[in-house]
């Protein structure tokens, strides 16, 4: 499976837009609320130089100063109207859309987390932790700006160019025309930055993902770092990182601190050409009489409204740009997040997948063949058969295939040629969850989450019960040292629980895996990093579950398995010898050079 964070697929914005305007769906009534709010929030706005021009007429009116104070009066009192009304409209709309916003964002984060988690583990081993992150909360947080401002002040600023330049028209319809000959200057330019932003929006999230991911592999491996020595070389690295990050952000902001300037130059422009044929106009008008005068003053008046609509006329345009370059890295952000949920899962159940009932446990292997890279063979024709309750050991070099035998029991990967029963099933024929919830597993990496022991014995489910809880811890023996913990099973487990012994990690681990009591206990070599004494305890468990389920076991040690119904020997790829214990020192063979070579 490709690594989604360097794909080189890209998507037109239209694509990306409308997809993006589907997740708003739900909350149309919020948006259709905000929208008619915005539209008398613009009509009002709009009025601002038309009163301006009403005051400078008020006050060249032959009228008395007491009149004129009444008129001059009312007008600011209309003003300061439209102002408050203008605020609450603002503080109104702004809510609907924060609301809607923020429901959205958690939405597709929630999405984004729960499409990542069906993914196949062969999958996930190919994504670094860190971009996956950087997927559900960076990107997620770009668009949460989108849907709360952008979208908005996109309409907004647009209604609010039409609407200006109708009144301007109105107006000076020979000044409105000459004035628009700017704008085809402003479309050129912004469609060459909406394609460079672009390109390089998607740059800055690649290397902000790359960072992330340098981080979580880092930061979980630093104890190793400090060991080697290596922190000099790791903020090298980290340093050379952080310079192409920066790099790649500067030269976004560049684009745009060019781009603003540009749109502003033009802006000016056009309010100089208002002020230019406005006033040569006024220039060349007589004013010999008071009817030319009164006319001459209506003029100044009016390219006073001119100046000031030609000013407000581009001011929209400037926050257009503003808008555009949010715009752009929430698009650049949304492309990387459909990358994501448009990911097929490569294990998923078939649409006539069954639940196992009465399962038995009974495991049978036919002519397997599979492989992690193309034609690199990791096993080849393997077959057995596991009848239910026995218990069954794996054991070869590293690399012999002993775990991917596992990992194909429970589907973290489907087989390449051959069959899987599970009592008789085809396994590619039954639902992954009925599948995974009668198998137990137990790797050797334990990895214990932030929370109390209770919550990582039961991973977080309510539904299990503190009886069965410490059934389960005493049964393996993890109650001897949970019980000593100042707040038992209560204690809580830091980070990766290294506030425990590798011991007792894995005694944990055994009773989460016990504590739903599964019908096939996988182990997969559960005693390779444990004392003798935490070995001991989990030995006397084998043994007793042993008589209850069907075992399989992958072991270094072989002392764990001399009591398996069956041994399998692998051998790259292959089964080489089978039989128990002794069989197996009898044949004389690999299993007996395994033997000899341990215990010497």
């Amino acid at each position: 499976m490709r690594d989604f964070q360097e794909t080189t697929r890209t998507k037109s914005d239209s694509v990306i837009f409308k997809r993006l305007l589907t997740y708003a769906g739900p909350y149309k009534k919020n948006f259709i609320i905000a929208l008619l709010l915005m539209l008398v929030d613009v009509a009002t706005s709009s009025i601002s130089p038309l009163l301006v021009r009403m005051t400078m007429n008020v006050i060249d009116q032959p009228n008395s100063d007491t009149e004129k104070y009444w008129l001059i009066s009312g007008i600011i009192l209309l003003f300061v109207v439209i102002v408050v009304i203008a605020l609450v409209l603002t503080y109104v709309q702004n809510l609907l859309l924060q609301v809607a916003g923020q429901k959205i964002v958690h939405q597709l984060r929630s999405e984004v987390y729960e499409h990542i988690e069906v993914l196949s583990l062969g999958q996930l081993n190919q994504i670094p932790i860190g971009k996956l992150v950087t997927r559900v909360t960076n990107d997620t947080n770009t668009l949460s700006e989108m849907y709360t401002s952008v979208l908005t002040n996109l309409i907004r600023n647009m209604l609010m160019l039409v609407v200006q330049f109708v009144i301007m028209l109105v107006l000076n319809v020979k000044v409105t025309l000459i004035m628009g000959i700017t704008l085809p200057f402003v479309a050129v330019l912004t469609f060459g930055y909406r394609r460079l932003a672009r390109k390089q929006y998607r740059k800055v999230r690649n290397e902000n993902s790359n960072m992330n991911a340098y981080l979580s592999e880092n930061l979980s491996g630093v104890k190793l770092t400090q060991v080697f020595n290596q922190e000099e070389k790791k903020l090298s690295q980290f340093t050379a990182r952080n310079k192409r990050l920066r790099k790649e952000h500067l030269i976004e902001l560049t684009m745009f601190a060019i781009y603003r300037p540009l749109i502003f130059l033009i802006s000016m422009a056009a309010s100089l050409l208002v002020i230019y044929y406005m006033a040569a106009d006024i220039i060349l008008m007589p004013f010999s009489t008071v009817e030319e005068i009164a006319a001459l003053v209506v003029a100044v008046n009016s390219m006073s409204a001119m100046y000031l609509y030609a000013n407000d006329f581009y001011r929209p345009l400037q926050n257009l740009s503003e808008d555009f370059n949010i715009l752009q890295s929430a698009f650049a952000s949304a492309e990387k997040v459909f990358d994501v949920l448009d990911t097929k899962p490569e294990i998923v159940n078939d649409p006539e997948a069954v639940d196992l009932i009465d399962f038995k446990g009974e495991i049978e292997f036919k002519n397997v063949w599979f492989y992690y890279i193309k034609d690199e063979w990791v096993l080849k024709d393997v077959s057995f058969k596991i009848s239910p309750n026995d218990t069954v050991a794996f054991v070869g070099a590293t690399g012999s295939g002993k775990t991917t035998i596992m990992n194909l029991m429970v589907r973290n990967y489907d087989t390449i040629k051959g069959q899987i029963l599970i009592d008789g099933i085809d396994i590619k024929k039954i639902n992954l969850d009925s599948l995974r919830s009668e198998i137990g597993q137990m790797p050797q990496d334990v990895f214990l989450f932030t929370g109390t022991i209770k919550e990582n014995i039961t991973l977080s489910d309510k539904t299990v019960s503190d009886e069965k809880i410490i059934k389960a811890a005493e049964y393996v023996g993890a109650n001897t040292f949970i019980e000593q913990l100042p707040n038992s099973y209560d204690h809580i487990v830091r980070e990766r629980g290294n506030n425990f012994s590798t011991g007792q990690r894995q005694l944990l681990s055994f009773a989460r895996a016990l504590v739903y009591e599964p019908t096939v206990m996988i182990l997969d070599e559960a005693t390779a990093n444990i004392d003798s004494e935490t070995e001991e305890i989990i030995q006397e468990s084998l043994e007793k579950m042993m008589k209850i389920s069907t075992m399989i076991v992958v072991a270094h040690r072989l002392s764990t398995i001399q009591k398996a119904d069956k041994i399998y020997v692998m051998q790259k790829g292959e089964i080489k010898e089978s039989g128990s214990h002794q069989e197996l020192l009898n044949l004389g063979g690999i299993y007996y050079s395994l033997y000899e070579l341990q215990y010497k």
